[in-house]
């Protein structure tokens, strides 16, 4: 359950973006509202996928890609076509996971505290409330051009023990996203293709 955990976490950040690892500089809570508020500012925002994962130990990189679709205020769905085909679910009340041979593995957040915790999180950075964010990370943000950095520091232990830092890096669109977990690892995601 906690590689599914794993899962979650870095997929359900999936709709901001990432540049560098630099922690940018203090920026003004309006402009931070304004890159939240662009970001959301759709229903529904679908489109391509690619998802690099490095991991330091093996000093290896492993690259999948696919297709997202994130529903303001109620979830995504993740699925995977290369290189195993699969489909992930993710709600504020539950994940479901798919396999391509049509096996379903299913975790509610009623039976497990650190998925709510993640899931309370999440909800914060999907919905671009400002004092939710800042109720759940120590939030850091410059603007770069018309592209907005924004770091974001976990407060809760249970999600700094997966993902210790996201810094994104936001335009009107999710453009790209990079994730440092626990264990010094990097998991990268680019978007193309938006639709909405």
């Amino acid at each position: 359950m906690l590689e599914n955990f794993r899962k979650i976490v870095l997929l359900a950040v999936t709709c901001f973006a990432i540049a560098g690892y630099a922690a940018p500089a203090a920026g003004s809570k309006s402009d931070l509202v304004s890159a939240m508020s662009a970001v959301t500012a759709h229903k529904v925002t679908s489109g391509n996928f690619k998802q690099v994962k490095t991991i330091k130990k093996l000093n290896r990189d492993f690259v999948s890609t696919g297709t997202f679709t994130i529903t303001n205020g109620q979830g995504i769905l993740w699925n995977v076509e290369k290189p195993f085909p699969s489909r992930l679910t993710i709600s504020g009340e539950k994940m479901v996971q798919e396999s391509a041979n049509g096996k379903k593995t299913e975790m509610a957040a009623k039976d497990n505290a650190v998925f709510a915790e993640f899931s309370r999180t999440i909800q914060a950075v999907f919905s671009g409330d400002v004092i939710e964010l800042e109720k759940n990370f120590i939030v850091s943000f410059k603007k770069s051009g018309n592209s907005y950095v924004v770091n974001l520091a976990p407060l809760e232990a249970t999600v700094r023990s997966v993902v210790v830092n996201m810094v994104l890096e936001v335009s009107q669109e999710f453009d790209k996203v990079t994730l440092i977990d626990a264990e010094g690892n990097t998991t990268v995601y680019e978007f193309s293709n938006h639709s909405h």
